[in-house]
């Protein structure tokens, strides 16, 4: 039993091997995993018979199958944003010696899901669970920016009624989408500056923002284009553990 999945995850593993070839003769699987020719029908047509790979008729040639793409699916379905982001977010704060926020979205708000303290003695504490206007500070406005626009335009609709900041605001989530990063000064709490970036499922929508938040007189500019890095590189690495493809 152990031995056939072995056999039978080798052919899965040469079939995948190779990004540029979809398809594969049973010849060819024998040559690439040194399995006997019979053995490799063998287990293609038990594969086939659970959808982990399917035979084009005309040319008898076999290829991955969609059952894995319901798989992953399912797998990513599952995964926890929070559980995923700890590790890269304690990383990041080590790195750059200030707290770290993951914001998560809710209708007009987003919520602080979970945070890491910067080392520091005088620090930024935001409090887990807490609410925030979602037009209001970095990891809101990047998040905003990489909405679904009809679900963007309803936010504002509701949150900006005035046609100067409306304007303004849209103006800025252009800039934010083309940079895929925001910076705010001040615009929760006075004194502060926070960069962010936005979180991406596997369907690729925002699904969270990474941000790091510090005291704006107590950061360079050579600080803030390092927190600027470090941030997009962070999140980079969350969504595609959270699946979004590149």
């Amino acid at each position: 039993m152990i031995q056939s999945i072995d056999r039978a995850m080798a052919i899965i593993g040469a079939m995948s091997a190779d990004a540029e070839r979809a398809k594969w003769l049973p010849a060819e699987l024998a040559d690439a995993t040194g399995l006997p020719i019979s053995t490799v029908y063998r287990l293609l047509q038990s594969l086939e018979s659970h959808d982990l790979v399917s035979q084009d008729a005309g040319t008898k040639q076999y290829e991955l199958g969609y059952k894995w793409v319901e798989l992953g699916l399912r797998k990513y379905e599952k995964l926890d944003v929070r559980v995923v982001a700890r590790p890269v977010m304690e990383e990041l704060a080590a790195d750059v010696r200030e707290t770290v926020y993951l914001n998560a979205p809710d209708d007009d708000m987003s919520i602080i899901i979970d945070r890491i303290d910067s080392p520091r003695s005088v620090r930024i504490i935001d409090a887990i669970g807490e609410r925030i206007p979602m037009h209001i500070g970095a990891a809101n406005k990047v998040m905003l920016a990489n909405m679904e626009r009809g679900k963007a335009e309803g936010l504002l609709d509701r949150l900006v009624p005035g046609e100067e900041e409306r304007t303004r605001l849209e103006k800025q989530l252009r800039t934010i989408r083309r940079k895929d990063f925001a910076i705010s000064r001040g615009e929760k709490t006075p004194g502060t500056l926070a960069v962010a970036a936005p979180v991406f499922d596997y369907e690729g929508r925002v699904l969270a923002a990474l941000s790091v938040e510090a005291i704006e007189s107590q950061v360079t500019d050579e600080q803030i284009d390092r927190f600027i890095e470090r941030v997009m590189e962070a999140a980079e690495r969350i969504s595609g553990e959270m699946g979004q493809r590149g």
